[in-house]
């Protein structure tokens, strides 16, 4: 059975390219274009894995962050964020908040494959 992975961006062309290229790898991509049908996507039917944007309207990535981690049925669930942010305060607030791994964009497909492989495979450090 191929791994669920939820994407959530405000940008719908960042969704597509991701989509596209989790779905060539064989997984099932659902997106989410904001924090609160992330949120509520998550907590109705947990993915594997969530990528997630930090600058959205309404609600931050950091917000949905804190949120998932703080919920008994999503706290488990690895998240790579996947942001333009790229200062070191950005990084170290998402580490401290649990995120399996910070890829800013611009970013190449492989590196991106490759780290959610890993964050399935729970081989992160």
């Amino acid at each position: 059975m191929s791994k669920r992975i939820l994407a959530v961006d405000d940008e719908a062309d960042v969704l597509l390219i991701v989509r596209t290229a989790l779905q060539s790898e064989g997984f099932e991509v659902s997106t989410a274009s904001n924090g609160a049908d992330a949120l509520e996507s998550a907590k109705e039917d947990p993915p594997d894995l969530v990528i997630l944007d930090v600058m959205m309207p309404g609600m931050s990535g950091f917000e949905v962050l804190a949120e998932l981690k703080s919920d008994e049925g999503t706290a488990e669930i690895p998240v790579i964020m996947l942001t333009g942010l790229s200062d070191r305060t950005k990084i170290q607030e998402a580490i401290t908040g649990g995120v399996t791994y910070y890829v800013v964009k611009p970013f190449e497909f492989e590196d991106l494959i490759c780290k959610v492989n890993e964050a399935l495979d729970g081989e992160y450090v």
